[in-house]
């Protein structure tokens, strides 16, 4: 016997399961088959038709068909089998030989050609991208899924061309204007465009509109070509910060904070309705230091001074012929002259290479439904066969836990994942790869603790790309050496707790809560009502003590004294350059520069490079089927979906706030999560 109710619900999702997968299918089902490689392909446009001869052609009444030949007959001019065996050979190896000739001149004639390489960017380059990086729902409102590359992959076809030594000249066209790379990649990008020059090779570029990132990549090159219908905007760094407490305020939200130290940025979105001076002094500090690593891109890149960039960044928009003026561009050409115009720069006589992608595995619809069904599991790491280096990928915020979630840095499945790397023998060496502003401290360290295991067995770096904050610094303690760019957000050595309560709330939509306890303490978690004076001081020697373990691991991984660090601490954030003068960072450099240092200390010189973890296979189907995101909550809250798409467009952050009220919502009464997080509410444009 059925259960009541089981048919129709059953076949409901059944239906919407289909109907999104028919979706997919017609949409993505080539997107899915394979990650983006990092560089474009322009691709070969198909074979003109072949013209069919005259004879094939339909017969009309002022042309009638030709009689049909006997099976046995033989054109005219064709040679009796006799005639051909009385051939001489001495005729037939002149044919031969000349032939080879001929081949041999194609040939030496195709070899004289200079080689160029050409390199598209666009998009957004991550440092690693999985197929949860796009969001479906984009799909049936008529959206796109968002051009996102793989960095590294980009960095390993320049590595490769540099060896090349076919390839006379590359190209690096940034046509794109929706090309975004941060300060990190940057930094490491024009490293290897550097390599490629050493390597004998010239380099160009070519621009249309350009903008900051395509300016700094340019600078990179020898020679550079702009469209001249095309403009540069070029402004200096600036930062948003989005404060939340008016919203709180009006949705009936309050937050209750206990903190250690005596800096408070990562709290005041919360708790003030606008950013304190002493917070926006250290953020203009920070900003000028992350804006002089951008301007000492272009000036040295151009041969300009710093100060001269500085000025032409007030000017911001230039015309071509004022970019020319300036410095920033070498000649300018009409749109669509790309290759004739650097083929005049480069010299003689050329032959383009495109950058080329795998061709696209075409999906039958039994497999797309296979991929939507696998849930986003983790795909299977390939068994490491040759030397190799690894590179352990933390990105996102920490999070406890047993499960995977995309986007997220959970403590039980990344620490076996690091376990992996330390029982396999063909790794011989660990880059820690830390894009995270942080998160749970007692995740971060579950995740500390299993990297300096690991960091007793096999020769260990870490590399802190955009930014490593928080419980990001916090798992890079561990006594290796600890490279960061000039652009990356570190530090933020601080923990607190937040508890958001909602009682407010309640009242509005008519509810009224009443908690029975025997005593204050009991409804301490309750979530109509925020922390009290007797709550808050309980709770500060739990934040005391963690704030002391944080001190002290500082401490000991950097050789900095605690009473020094008092003044680095706090819960400050810093760029590279300024943790690289504290002493908080060792070194300014990138992967690059990791990897080289961790095969030194492993005494290898040829190996391959492996990624870990593994990214997720398939479409986690609860991106689809109701899993709340800080979307849904907050529009359950009263907050709009469109409203929260727009503002994300303008910078908006909800990651962190999520987090805040995922635990909240979640009716557990158990103590609160100590935060080692960063203000990932800034935006740095």
């Amino acid at each position: 016997m059925k259960a009541r109710g089981y048919e129709p619900t059953g076949r409901r999702v059944l239906e919407l399961a289909r109907s999104v997968a028919l979706l997919l299918a017609l949409t993505v089902a080539s997107d899915l088959a394979q990650a983006d490689d990092g560089a474009t392909s322009v691709a070969e446009p198909p074979p003109a038709a072949e013209a069919k001869p005259a004879a094939d052609a339909a017969p009309t009444a002022e042309a009638p068909p030709a009689e049909a030949k006997p099976a046995d007959a033989k054109p005219a001019d064709e040679k009796p089998v006799e005639a051909k065996a009385t051939e001489k050979p001495a005729d037939a190896e002149a044919a031969r030989a000349e032939k080879r000739k001929e081949a041999e001149a194609k040939a030496k004639a195709e070899a004289a050609k200079l080689q160029v390489q050409l390199i598209t960017l666009g998009g957004t380059y991550e440092d690693i991208v999985g197929p949860n990086e796009f969001d479906p729902t984009s799909l049936i409102i008529g959206g796109a899924p968002g051009k996102r590359k793989n960095f590294y992959k980009l960095c390993e076809l320049l590595d490769e061309t540099a060896k090349n030594p076919k390839i006379h000249a590359v190209v690096i066209d940034l046509s794109d204007a929706d090309l975004t790379m941060n300060l990190a990649q940057l930094d490491e990008l024009l490293r290897r465009l550097e390599a490629l020059r050493k390597s004998g090779k010239k380099v160009g570029a070519w621009l249309e509109s350009a903008e900051s990132a395509h300016l700094a990549v340019a600078a990179g090159c020898d020679h550079v070509a702009m469209a001249d219908l095309g403009g540069v905007d070029m402004p200096s760094k600036t930062m948003q910060s989005y404060f939340y407490r008016d919203a709180m305020d009006l949705l009936g939200l309050k937050a209750s904070v206990v903190r250690a130290g005596n800096f408070k940025g990562a709290v005041e979105p919360y708790v003030n309705s606008a950013m304190s001076e002493h917070l926006r002094q250290h953020y203009l500090d920070m900003l000028t230091s992350m804006n002089d690593a951008q301007v000492s891109m272009i000036a040295r890149g151009r041969g300009l001074t710093t100060e001269k960039v500085r000025e032409l960044q007030k000017q911001r928009l230039f015309l071509p012929a004022e970019a020319v003026a300036a410095g920033l561009v070498d000649e300018l050409a009409p749109f669509g002259t790309m290759k004739g115009t650097l083929n005049r720069w480069i010299g003689g006589e050329t032959s383009w290479v495109e950058a080329a992608a795998k061709p696209k595995k075409e999906m039958s619809f039994f497999e797309l439904m296979g991929k939507v069904m696998s849930g986003g599991g983790p795909e299977k790491a390939a068994k490491v066969t040759e030397t190799s280096l690894a590179v352990m990928h933390l990105s996102g915020a920490i999070a406890d836990g047993k499960k995977e979630s995309p986007g997220s840095i959970v403590s039980g499945p990344t620490v076996k994942a690091i376990q992996e790397i330390g029982r396999d023998d063909k790794i011989k060496g660990v880059v820690i790869r830390i894009n995270s502003p942080g998160g749970s401290a007692t995740a971060s360290e579950a995740i500390r603790q299993a990297l300096a295991e690991l960091a007793k067995k096999k020769p260990t770096v870490v590399s802190m790309g955009t930014v490593a904050a928080s419980g990001g610094y916090w798992v890079a303690c561990l006594g290796v050496p600890v490279y960061a760019e000039r652009g990356t957000l570190t530090g933020s050595i601080g923990v607190f707790s937040m508890k958001i309560s909602f009682g407010t709330l309640l009242k509005r939509v008519g509810l009224h809560m009443e908690n029975i306890a025997l005593d204050e303490a009991a409804s301490a978690f309750a979530p109509d009502r925020g922390w009290n004076e007797d709550d808050q001081a309980k709770l500060q020697k739990t934040i005391d003590d963690v704030y002391g373990r944080f001190l002290k691991l500082v401490s000991e991984s950097r050789g900095i004294p605690v009473e020094k660090l008092q003044d680095l601490a706090g819960g400050r954030v810093w760029s590279g350059s300024q943790a690289k003068a504290a002493g908080l960072v060792d070194e300014i450099g990138g992967l690059d520069d990791c990897l080289a240092a961790v095969a030194k200390k492993a005494g290898i010189e040829k190996y391959e490079i492996v990624h870990r973890p593994n990214v997720s296979a398939g479409l986690d189907l609860s991106v689809l089927f109701g899993d709340p995101d800080a979307s849904t909550r907050l529009a359950a809250l009263g907050v709009s979906r469109e409203a929260m798409i727009l503002l994300s467009q303008r910078g908006l952050r909800t990651g962190v706030i999520d987090l805040f009220l995922r635990e909240a919502l979640s009716g557990a009464s158990a103590r609160p999560t100590i935060w080692a997080l960063a203000p990932d509410d800034v935006s740095i444009r």
